[in-house]
């Protein structure tokens, strides 16, 4: 003879497993969760998000003068998921150079919220200033990633861009 437990003890124990579902359904989109700032590698949250094909980028900004000279100079990597997002009043052709630079980058040029180039897998030079690269057309914001990123997100020139600055950006 198979024993079943009362309906009220199976409905209750139904129940406690629903809870518990929940509760680790909640957690998994909280943790997944991209709208939510998350804290890059030095314990600093990012500045604003960019967002291409529906990956979203932590990114640090680049807005003053000495922010932009430096750039990525000096750090000696990139997390996946995050980038360096520069910042200009105006439309121009601007010269990036690799100074200080310890790894290779992407670097996506936009104009008017929309991919208008890609510089891919930009080397540094160790102990040099590396390659200087420009954009084929004007720009008014640039966007640094790891080398290979863009590539692996698929992005293209002609792609929109979505920017959302938390740092406001300076009159």
């Amino acid at each position: 003879m198979i024993r079943r437990p009362a309906p009220r003890v199976a409905a209750r124990a139904d129940s406690l497993r629903l809870v518990a579902t929940l509760i680790l359904i909640g957690s998994l989109l909280a943790a997944c969760d991209g709208s939510r700032a998350r804290a890059r590698e030095d314990g600093t949250e990012p500045e604003g998000w960019v967002t291409i094909r529906g990956r979203r980028v932590a990114v640090e900004l680049a807005i003053t003068p000495a922010e932009q000279q430096l750039g990525l100079g000096q750090r000696d990597a990139l997390a996946r998921d995050t980038g360096m997002l520069f910042l200009y009043e105006k439309a121009g052709f601007y010269r990036y150079w690799m100074k200080d630079m310890r790894f290779d980058i992407d670097i996506v040029w936009i104009r008017d919220d929309r991919i208008v180039d890609i510089s891919h897998r930009v080397p540094h030079v160790t102990g040099g200033t590396g390659p200087t690269v420009s954009p084929m057309e004007l720009t008014d914001t640039v966007l640094e990633v790891p080398a290979g990123y863009a590539i692996a997100q698929g992005w293209q020139i002609g792609q929109p861009v979505e920017v959302e600055l938390i740092r406001p950006r300076p009159r």
